[in-house]
């Protein structure tokens, strides 16, 4: 059992190398001229992690679909790049939905991890924040998040 685990867990670590090696390698997914501006790290940022937790996932013998996440990512970044931040805020709140009703059949780890990611790298303007702290306050148990060992 312990080799298994460590198995998995180097076939995910040598996927994530893979990906983080790809995506710096990679041109950056931008409209403008040859790079992408820091503005627009975020949605790489947010692109590679999914990218890395299809990976993660696989690797586990997780069930699943990540493809409605990337299709969503792909409208986020469309909308992101023509200047539209309604719709980079819209599209961004229902990649959020999808999440949380773990669309695709992903697993509550990697929807959580997802989640998670989106809070840290997306610019607080382009997507609900408030949803991130009540989404903690209703399925965090508190006590037992900061007593438990």
């Amino acid at each position: 059992m312990k080799g298994v685990v460590i198995q998995r867990s180097l076939v995910a670590a040598l996927l994530m190398i893979g990906v983080l090696g790809t995506l710096l390698v990679l041109p950056p997914f931008s409209a403008k001229a040859g790079h992408a501006s820091s503005s627009e790290e975020w949605i790489n940022q947010l692109t590679g992690f999914v990218v890395v937790q299809r990976g993660i996932a696989q690797a586990n013998g997780e069930g699943g679909s990540f493809d409605p996440y990337a299709d969503q990512l792909t409208s986020v970044r469309r909308s992101f790049e023509q200047g539209d931040r309604k719709g980079t805020y819209v599209a961004m709140n229902r990649l959020m939905d999808m999440l949380e009703a773990r669309a695709g059949g992903i697993s509550n780890r990697a929807a959580d991890a997802i989640w998670d990611y989106c809070y840290q790298v997306t610019p607080p303007a382009l997507h609900d924040v408030k949803r991130h702290k009540q989404w903690w306050d209703k399925t965090v148990d508190w006590q037992k998040f900061f007593w438990e060992e």
